[in-house]
């Protein structure tokens, strides 16, 4: 085989290898570590003039954040290696 022959063989196999290894991992949001602690809420700014809190009622009241089940844990052939 030629040098330039071999040069693309192994190009080849550099970028199918590059394009497998790159589906590894999780999809979706991370998660945090069991230690973590959710910050503490800032004090809400207090505005002034007409627009202030205690003259115009609240339009858009806050709502609760919508939850996702927990993500389902899914065996995957490389885990020996990422473990």
């Amino acid at each position: 085989m030629s040098r330039t022959r071999v040069i693309r063989v192994l190009t080849v196999v550099a970028m199918v290898g590059a394009l497998g290894v790159a589906g590894c991992g999780r999809k979706g949001a991370l998660e945090p570590p069991p230690s973590a602690q959710a910050a503490p809420a800032a004090p809400a700014e207090q505005q002034q003039g007409w627009r202030s809190p205690t003259m115009v009622p609240d339009l858009n009241p806050p709502q609760q954040p919508m939850t996702l089940p927990p993500a389902k844990d899914r065996k995957f052939p490389l885990d020996p290696l990422l473990n």
